[in-house]
């Protein structure tokens, strides 16, 4: 089951266009993934990060720009992050 709201729009009085009608989008709506302002996004900042770490790196970190060291597994390759400066973890 479905439900539709209809918005009344007022007649036009007094050569007044547009009284009571829903104003038109001026611009186009922002996009949740679209970068605010121009600066890179969560996306970009996490992804970086990671491929960084994944290269045996030690990069800045999202949260205190510390440093964000590779954390191993049982494995010669890195299974995650850990920030040497407030303990966040990337995984």
């Amino acid at each position: 089951m479905t439900t539709m709201t209809v918005m009344p729009t007022a007649p036009v009085k007094s050569g007044r266009a547009g009284v009571g009608a829903p104003r038109p989008i001026t611009r186009p709506p922002r996009s949740f993934f679209d970068g605010a302002g121009g600066g890179p996004t969560l996306d970009d900042v996490v992804s970086g990060a990671w491929e960084e770490l994944t290269a045996h790196a030690v990069v800045e970190c999202p949260v205190c720009q510390g440093e964000l060291a590779p954390e191993y597994g049982a494995h010669a390759r890195p299974v995650g992050g850990r920030c040497r400066g407030c303990g966040t973890t990337l995984s």
